[in-house]
């Protein structure tokens, strides 16, 4: 990841050396930052789970999110000066738990059913990256 940034750092210091090296600097942080936002919110749901009365089983569901993801800043071209735009890409997960009773369902270990690849696109404004 470091050397795509540093990639495309050097691509934007042609445009703007100020704004790319700001950008390029605060970017790393901007994806950790989310990325935590994203365990923090996948915590949550574990502790929101509803729960499905299937007669001889009781199932529960809920999303979470990979740990791998990718971090990518970009050039938005259009714009004139071109400005960075950075992109996150990650695996949104829904897991579901299952038992014969509430409480087995709640002890037993999630397993993946669905997995949905995600991508985030975030510009940069005013020195700060936005959502």
């Amino acid at each position: 990841m470091k050397s795509r940034l540093l990639a495309i750092t050097l691509l934007l210091l042609s445009a703007s050396p100020a704004l790319a090296e700001d950008a390029a600097a605060a970017f790393g942080k901007f994806c950790e930052e989310w990325m935590q936002k994203l365990e923090a919110r996948e915590r949550r749901n574990t502790t929101i789970i509803k729960w499905e009365d299937k007669g001889t089983t009781v199932l529960g569901s809920y999303v979470g999110y990979s740990k791998q993801h990718t971090c990518e800043l970009k050039e938005n071209k259009e714009n004139k000066p071109p400005v960075p735009v950075g992109k996150i890409t990650y695996l949104e997960v829904r897991y579901e738990k299952a038992g014969a009773t509430q409480e087995e369902a709640e002890r037993s270990q999630a397993r993946p059913v669905e997995t949905t690849e995600v991508t985030e696109i975030f510009r940069y404004a005013k020195g700060v990256w936005v959502y």
